[in-house]
């Protein structure tokens, strides 16, 4: 998925760094996602002061706000221009703690973030645009506004987003396995699985496309197995990288075998490992995502200023930071083999043989209890 930064922060080898007087800057991420059930919002403001930046950085009390509401607003179209919407539904955004916070510069790992919960979109029963209850799921073409009021009516921050359109994995197919490793004649070689993807055409088409691979292996301890897994990131393509609406990423098998082995337990005890499943995981942002991230990129330009962007606005004029827009994320899991179906599984059948006997993990304790592999006396089965 997409790592948007919570917050940009210059640092300095001078500990005295200070920023002093200056107006409040609201600082906002928010990513909507109608494939998720829970939409959190990160809300946050500059410090000043004449303290030690570096040390106010990590109290979370100085970033948050002490007095503010912040809800979302949905707008749903009456006509197919969708040039007339009304307001249909509205919700009030609790706050709530994480304890996922990456540490760095600022305070972690926990961190305030405010949120509201709806159904999960159901491709087979869209909600109906008319549906004022709270919990039926974010509407496809529906604009969702943010608002959010600091110091009962100071100045309020405000940001609009309409849903991106659907994107979805073409290749391979639900019962397709991924393939890693293929036969030569001289011996085995590694090959790139394929993952493509379709992101559509229509003005609210994704504008960045990024696809990655979860890999689920189990480790058993004495019998006992514990689930391990790793993300392995395949690639982004943003803005005038994307040459139509099909997008191909390759998955280099090499780096597969690799990835499993520098990912593994280092432990005397285990007996034996599996694989449990590969999730191919494919997220599409809007054009204000794609904006965002091509402007935050870092830089090897010399030059001392950037350009910023945001799709926040503030009542008084004050500058804001960050941006309220969408995502859409869509999931394939394969499961290491099907029960029904043997042949539908993770990783095809000379990939299997690799992993278990290869000279990248074959040392690994690797083994397959598929019934194919059982039934073709292989000898990496499962004892």
């Amino acid at each position: 998925m997409f790592l948007v930064p919570v917050l940009l922060f210059l640092t300095s080898c001078n500990d005295e760094l200070t920023y002093e007087g200056g107006v409040e800057t609201p600082v906002i991420f928010g990513l909507i996602d109608k494939a998720d059930s829970m939409h959190y919002i990160k809300v946050t403001h500059s410090f000043a002061g004449n303290n030690n930046a570096v040390n106010v950085a990590l109290i979370p009390d100085s970033s948050y706000y002490k007095d503010i509401e912040v809800k979302v607003e949905e707008w749903v179209p009456v006509s197919s221009t969708n040039a007339i919407t009304v307001l249909k539904r509205t919700w009030i955004l609790r706050d709530t703690i994480l304890t996922n916070k990456a540490p760095g510069a600022f305070y972690a790992p926990d961190q305030k973030v405010y949120y509201f919960k709806t159904a999960v979109y159901n491709n087979s029963t869209p909600p109906n645009d008319n549906d004022t209850d709270l919990s039926v799921a974010l509407k496809a073409t529906s604009t969702y506004k943010l608002i959010a009021t600091v110091n009962g009516g100071e100045y309020t921050v405000t940001a609009e987003t309409r849903l991106v359109d659907p994107v979805s994995i073409t290749a391979p197919i639900t019962l397709s396995p991924l393939s890693f490793a293929t036969s030569t004649a001289a011996g085995v070689a590694y090959q790139n699985a394929t993952v493509k993807t379709n992101i559509g055409t229509s003005t609210y088409s994704s504008q960045v496309v990024d696809a990655s691979l979860i890999v689920h292996f189990k480790e058993f301890f004495n019998g006992v197995p514990v689930e391990k897994s790793f993300n392995w990131k395949l690639g982004e393509f943003n803005g005038d990288e994307i040459l139509s609406s099909n997008v191909t990423f390759s998955a280099n098998g090499s780096t597969f075998y690799n990835l499993i082995k520098s990912n593994v337990t280092n432990d005397p005890t285990i007996t034996k490992r599996q694989l449990s499943k590969i999730e191919i995981v494919v997220t599409g942002g809007s054009e204000d995502l794609s904006k965002y991230i091509l402007v935050t990129k870092p830089s090897s330009s010399l030059a001392q200023s950037k350009p910023t962007f945001t799709n926040l606005t503030c009542s008084d004029g004050r500058q804001a930071i960050g941006i309220f827009t969408s995502r859409n994320t869509v999931t394939q899991t394969k499961v290491d083999w099907n029960p029904g179906t043997p042949s539908a599984r993770a990783i095809d059948t000379k990939s299997v043989r690799e992993l278990c006997t290869g000279a990248i993990t074959g040392s690994l304790l690797f083994c397959s209890d598929n019934p194919i592999d059982i039934n073709n006396s292989e000898s990496y089965t499962c004892q």
